[in-house]
């Protein structure tokens, strides 16, 4: 009775402007995400009337990139990448990654890692999401690529 009672999904959200390739600039090492920099899911705990210090575990449900602009835009310089979970104190872990984008690609799911459980990083003061992505050059046109990440937040309930 208490298991849809003691677990709440957060939604977090990420965009990475990618600058357009010149004749140059063929290479990007990373795909940043500023508001993957400093997360702190304490205001969301609070709206869902509980602190971080109810915090069962955490684990990451779904982790998706998509091309916001241009309207014709594709994920065709990203050839694959990695997200990693980070805070001080805790060993950076590996969360979702992608080998391969398949050309053409405007939105897609990463995989997800199993069984890795996110609570000493959403508990911290703040975690951060970094990237590793293997790349082919750079757009045509500054792409702006969104990153949505679903976690499942299991918390303490009183008499459950």
């Amino acid at each position: 009775m208490c298991d849809s009672l003691d677990n709440i999904d957060v939604e977090v959200g990420a965009r990475a402007v990618v600058s357009a390739g010149t004749i140059v600039d063929d290479v990007l090492g990373l795909l940043e995400f500023d508001a993957f920099q400093r997360i702190d899911l304490s205001a969301e705990f609070e709206n869902q009337g509980v602190t971080k210090d109810d915090v069962d575990a955490v684990h990451l449900v779904h982790f998706t990139l998509r091309v916001e602009s241009p309207a014709d835009g594709s994920l065709d310089f990203l050839r694959s990448a990695s997200f990693f979970a980070e805070t001080e104190g805790q060993p950076r872990v590996l969360i979702a990654k992608l080998d391969e984008v398949p050309p053409g690609a405007r939105e897609v799911s990463m995989d997800v890692i199993e069984g890795v459980d996110l609570k000493p990083y959403v508990v911290a003061p703040s975690m951060r999401i970094t990237t590793e992505a293997r790349v082919s050059g750079r757009p045509d046109e500054e792409t702006t690529v969104a990153a949505d990440v679903l976690l499942d937040v299991d918390v303490s309930v009183p008499g459950c």
